[in-house]
């Protein structure tokens, strides 16, 4: 039996024939090596979700007609990907009219959203699931005169990928899943090669599900689990998870490896890295999860793992920009045993989860989101402390196994920032974490000051 992986394709990688060409090429060296047979899972073609989004929108204000333009546009657009990978007429012809099926469906679905004045959740799973379904028929078709020598079979996710009712944020049901992909498995493990949609499931009664935007990683890391991989490819459009934005450090580079622990917290603190519920169920499963670029296929990426590797102390340097820096300073001269208590219980009744906080003999600070209206919680806590809020402020943190084990590391951020305002600081609160608030325009020098002194 061959050894199975999961290859995960973003939208980006299948926007056009030219990418899924450059898709194509990397299954063959990536995927179709002596002993292994990919299962790759596929996103819509780039932007095709939010027009899908538009047609319900427009639907439900009643603009049918701009809503089926919204449709042709989709069809024509598609048609002309699968025009363009200069198939065969027997394979253009097959691929068209699937295609064809998809889009009278969603006329179809169109025209009910009228009648009922109303697009339910349901309904708008049903709807969603168009580009995903549209993106496999001309990729499945493409890889067949590609791959002549190899079976390929296009799975349908809605055949096998079983979740619960819980339309638009369906949850996997893994021991389902399981039980219905041991065929699939057994066609791989035998020499096939699979090609299934992200994103999409359906309920036991065969009703179409969605399990949320994003959702085609968590996908991924499902199918990799019942299908006991080898490894998670997961191909985006960064070639891994890089110690800085690189944008703000040119010198930033991927990282060989990383833990799930680590690159959990980059994502927490505004990273671009893999949301860490896509993949920590394929890291409890002991499956390793890579991050590859498609655009850079060569390069290594990342590799996350279970456990640290031992020869990285410091992952990288996490930027969340917009952030807002709430003081909250205790009404009273002498320090009240109640204080924290409201304060913490105001944000939890507003459900106000800080980024970051650091507290003081008379002070909080606290790091939040930037996009919330935070005057009731003023309104709550007045009683027991005065709240200013401090905007255009940005979080950097530093992250790393090492940074409770070495020393020296403090010592030498503050020196880095020398020259910078740093106005909070905290850690803590995770052992793999240092943050510290700046103004919005001081946070590229401090994020490159940093980076210089560490990488």
């Amino acid at each position: 039996m061959g050894k199975i992986i999961i290859q995960k394709f973003g939208g980006t990688s299948v926007q056009d024939a030219e990418a899924m060409r450059r898709v194509i090429a990397i299954v063959k060296k990536h995927g179709i090596k002596r002993g292994i047979r990919p299962l790759i899972v596929l996103s819509a073609c780039a932007g095709v979700t939010n027009q899908l989004i538009r047609i319900g929108e427009l639907s439900l204000l009643g603009k049918i007609d701009q809503a089926h333009k919204v449709i042709s546009d989709l069809d024509q657009r598609h048609f002309g990907i699968l025009h363009d990978l200069h198939l065969s007429l027997r394979s253009e012809q097959e691929a068209s009219l699937a295609l064809r099926f998809i889009w009278r469906e969603i006329r179809t679905l169109v025209r009910g959203v009228e009648l009922l004045d109303e697009l339910t959740p349901k309904m708008k799973d049903k709807l969603l699931s168009a580009g995903e379904r549209a993106s496999t028929v001309i990729f499945s078709h493409a890889l067949r005169e590609s791959i002549a020598d190899k079976e390929i079979h296009l799975f349908d996710a809605r055949e096998f990928f079983l979740t619960d009712s819980e339309f638009t944020e369906a949850r996997p049901q893994i021991n389902e899943i399981t039980k219905q992909m041991k065929l699939i498995g057994k066609r791989l493990a035998s020499g096939a090669v699979g090609v299934t949609q992200g994103f999409i499931g359906a309920t036991k009664r065969g009703e179409t599900t969605t399990i949320g935007r994003g959702g085609s990683d968590f996908s991924a890391t499902i199918m990799g689990i019942a299908l006991r991989g080898e490894e998670i490819q997961i191909w985006t459009d960064v070639a891994g998870i890089y110690t800085c934005d690189p944008r703000i450090v040119p010198k930033a580079y991927a990282q060989p490896k990383m833990s799930f622990d680590d690159a959990s917290t980059m994502a927490f603190f505004g990273a671009k890295v893999l949301h860490p519920e896509t993949i920590g169920p394929a890291i409890e499963a002991g499956i390793p999860v890579r991050v590859l670029s498609s655009k850079e296929p060569n390069k290594r990426g990342t590799t996350i793992l279970t456990q640290p590797a031992d020869e990285i102390i410091l992952s990288g340097i996490a930027i969340k920009r917009n952030i807002i820096l709430a003081k909250a300073t205790a009404a009273s001269i002498v320090p009240q045993t109640t204080t924290l208590s409201v304060i913490f219980d105001a944000l939890e009744n507003k459900k106000i989860v800080p980024l970051a906080s650091s507290i003081s003999f008379d002070d909080v600070l606290l790091a939040l989101e930037g996009t919330d209206n935070y005057s009731e919680l003023r309104e709550q806590i007045e009683t027991v402390a005065s709240l200013k809020f401090y905007p255009k402020r940005s979080l950097l943190t530093l992250v790393g196994q090492g940074l409770d084990s070495e020393s020296g590391i403090s010592s030498r951020l503050f020196s880095a920032l020398k020259n910078i305002n740093c106005e909070m600081i905290s850690y803590g609160g995770a052992k793999n974490a240092i943050s510290i608030v700046v103004q919005e325009e001081e946070v590229e020098l401090a994020a490159k000051n940093i980076h210089s002194e560490f990488f």
